[in-house]
């Protein structure tokens, strides 16, 4: 088996059928598997996804297992896949059907570990909101101890790459009762691992975006100490691990990102979080867990990007007690306009 697909669903029945007929439409002539992995419920999904199975035996599968989530979910995925990649894919997405076969091309004419390609954000009825990673060509990361803090910044989401298998192995999603943020701690740990990545610059992948509000307001203090929590092991575990130096600066980077910023990003968006408070337990907490976050630099790793000149913005805006009136007027943007802005 040369591929293995694996798809989380949770009342996916809008939207599985788009994406499993994407994943049919691939052109690659090796075989190929797709893992449908969810929690055994009464879920309409799963007579959608049996219809499929039947009509391409062994290509699509269903698998359930009682009450573990999207992270349980995936990580079912990785115990039962046979494939020499993995990929991921949310069930409300889509995929262009030559990603499976650019990827694989990529990675055997680099030797890389993993690729990922540029995506899209899209509403239901068509709507494009952006498009994130698009490149000039095709870019080609040996990692080093100058760029580690580089990854940081790269994006965390689990779908749109493909990774060679070994570079998974013994790697699982932590697993809750609730989602909270999951795939950012499964990205974050695999990169001490990886040693070559590649960015291919054509949009592969399409993400459904849902009801902005709906969404962020999922976001809940229970969540963000839980995260927080999360952030502090995969900590200790670098340190128990000797995770090399560069890889310690890296993670405070991708604490501010991923607390400082992308969390109350979310939070502002819940009108029972107070903002101005919250924001000051996030830098509390950067402060004991993660203080590396004081000397984010311009150029954390010796290039000059507009996504590390806004971190580096929103590192001063924390330091003059200033970002929550900043992400505030920020969302009030997003809301007003209609349209999904990601930072």
């Amino acid at each position: 088996m040369k591929f293995s697909i694996i798809i989380p669903f949770y009342f996916s029945h809008k939207h599985i059928a788009k994406c499993l007929d994407s994943l049919l439409e691939q052109t690659v002539t090796d075989d190929y598997e797709i893992l449908c992995c969810g929690d055994n419920v009464d879920d309409p999904t799963q007579s959608i996804i049996e219809e499929y199975a039947q009509k391409h035996p062994g290509k699509v599968q269903l698998h359930k297992q009682e009450g573990r989530g999207p992270s349980g979910a995936r990580n079912l995925g990785l115990k039962l896949a046979k494939g020499e990649y993995i990929m991921f894919a949310d069930a409300d997405d889509r995929v262009e059907p030559t990603i499976l076969a650019n990827c694989e091309k990529a990675l055997n004419e680099t030797g890389a570990d993993y690729v990922s390609v540029a995506f899209d954000r899209v509403s239901p009825d068509g709507k494009l909101y952006s498009r994130e990673n698009v490149k000039s060509g095709m870019t080609i990361t040996d990692v080093t101890p100058e760029n580690v803090p580089k990854m940081a910044f790269i994006f965390t989401a689990p779908w749109g790459k493909l990774f060679k298998r070994e570079l998974l192995d013994g790697l699982t999603f932590p697993e809750y009762p609730i989602s909270v943020y999951e795939d950012c701690i499964f990205t974050l740990s695999l990169h001490p691992r990886v040693k070559r990545y590649v960015m291919l610059p054509d949009v592969l992948y399409h993400y459904l975006v849902h009801d902005e509000q709906d969404i962020q307001t999922s976001a809940s203090m229970e969540k963000s100490k839980k995260f927080r929590s999360d952030m502090v092991d995969l900590k200790k575990k670098f340190v128990a691990d000797g995770v090399p130096a560069p890889y310690m600066k890296m993670l405070d980077i991708a604490a501010f990102i991923h607390v400082g910023i992308a969390d109350v990003h979310r939070a502002a968006a819940n009108p029972q979080i107070k903002v101005r408070k919250f924001c000051t337990g996030v830098k509390s907490f950067l402060n004991d867990e993660f203080p590396g976050w004081k000397k984010i630099k311009m150029r954390p790793y010796g290039r000059f990007t507009i996504r590390c000149k806004a971190v580096w913005i929103a590192k001063w805006m924390y330091k003059m007690n200033i970002f929550w009136i900043f992400i505030k007027l920020y969302n009030m943007m997003i809301r007003t306009l209609h349209i999904d802005i990601k930072w």
